[in-house]
């Protein structure tokens, strides 16, 4: 098993766990030691512990641990030997994921839930597939967040540390720390060569303008780069997990593949001190950061909740030439697709459900329902198959694991 994920997102307190329960072995290439024994002797280095064998930061080991790793598993074809985690995506190289194909499962672990956080359900997928109608009663007896708390969560994020920060000032400190280490340390070493000069403004801008379509010439253009060098820094980016892409959505494949993805930050704690922004700052009603970073928060949210849903449901988001779109769209295997817009106000008007209306009245009956995501308190009935709810609505549905 390979357990991706970003930096301090827990891997390692995971791994450790798992250790406690089933016993083997537990190694971190983070320990100089460790990583200069296992890069001299790599097949020495996997076959000589006791099994399960657990490596932390897996991906400084090189090709020569993983090529060890497969091997031995080739060898005694027994599973469940060796659980191995990365703050990178590594695997996604064809070198590396062509050396363990079919031998391997991955799992992506993000940062906290707001579920995780709060000790709540986190069921707003379930709820939107298979009880559509308990969304108008989800927060019955709860008090909803007000919109400047609702921005707190926001520009906090899920990494651990930061949610456990004891101060605005800690958390802050501790997220720049996390972005210089990532851009000047991790992708370095991962791509092995020079980009301080450039990458750190380029995770700037990208992280500023979380949400947004990616657009190569306008970005290449602003940074003064050409394309080439721009596509290979946002997927060195999406390696290390710092942003991710939302791929458009059409029930034509050859469409979804022409039309541009969105990126979003993978944590809007990150995205929050590349913007220099604080929560009391978004929420305010001239902000013109805050839709980007709250519809970047819900993604976050629900794709954290498809990460671990037992049927393979699928996120993209849409737009059309004329101008209307969905922040999100959820497509379960069997063609059912739940439609998600985010709206950083309070009160709803009628554009805000245009994209979704059009959305239902295409799809007929595999549409399930569209629901707008808003910073308001109440649950509103928009129509045919169409609700708002409170953002807080994402943590507090029943149905979750």
């Amino acid at each position: 098993m390979v357990v991706n994920g970003p930096r301090q997102s827990g891997k390692t307190a995971l791994l450790g766990m798992l250790r406690d329960q089933v016993g083997g072995t537990f190694s971190s290439f983070d320990d100089p030691t460790q990583l200069e024994l296992a890069r001299r002797d790599p097949t020495g280095f996997v076959t000589g512990l006791e099994r399960p064998h657990f490596i932390d930061e897996v991906q400084r080991g090189g090709e020569g641990v993983l090529l060890a790793v497969k091997r031995d598993v080739d060898q005694s074809r027994r599973p469940g030997q060796f659980v191995l985690a990365g703050s990178t995506r590594f695997l996604s190289e064809p070198r590396l994921s062509d050396s363990l194909a079919g031998r391997v499962r991955i799992v992506d672990l993000w940062p906290l839930s707001q579920g995780e956080i709060t000790g709540t359900s986190d069921g707003f997928v379930d709820s939107c597939f298979d009880a559509p109608e308990s969304l108008a009663t989800l927060l019955d007896g709860l008090q909803p967040l007000t919109k400047p708390e609702i921005f707190d969560q926001v520009v906090t994020g899920g990494f651990p540390e930061a949610v456990l920060a004891p101060s605005a000032g800690a958390r802050r400190s501790f997220l720049e720390s996390y972005l210089r280490t990532v851009t000047r340390r991790d992708i370095r070493e991962l791509a092995q060569i020079r980009l301080a000069a450039d990458l750190p403004r380029m995770t700037q801008m990208l992280l500023g303008r979380t949400a947004s379509e990616l657009n190569l010439a306008s970005l290449s253009s602003d940074l003064r780069m050409t394309e080439d060098t721009v596509r290979r820094y946002i997927a060195l980016l999406e390696t290390v997990y710092l942003v991710h892409l939302l791929p458009a959505w059409s029930r034509n494949v050859s469409n979804r593949q022409r039309r541009r993805p969105k990126f979003h930050a993978v944590d809007t704690g990150l995205a929050a001190v590349a913007q220099r922004v604080t929560a009391d700052r978004l929420a305010r009603p001239d902000s013109v950061t805050a839709g980007g970073m709250l519809e970047t928060f819900v993604v976050n949210e629900v794709v954290k909740q498809l990460s671990w849903h037992d049927e393979p449901i699928e996120a993209y988001h849409w737009r059309e030439d004329q101008g209307r779109e969905v922040d999100l769209v959820l497509e379960r295997a069997d063609g059912a697709v739940v439609a998600i817009e985010v709206k950083a106000g309070i009160d709803i008007r009628s554009d805000d459900v245009r994209g979704l209306n059009v959305l239902r009245d295409r799809l007929g009956d595999d549409f399930v329902v569209g629901v707008v995501v808003h910073c308001g308190a109440r649950v509103v009935p928009l129509g045919d198959r169409m609700i708002g709810v409170p953002v807080s609505a994402l943590w507090h549905t029943m149905g979750g694991s």
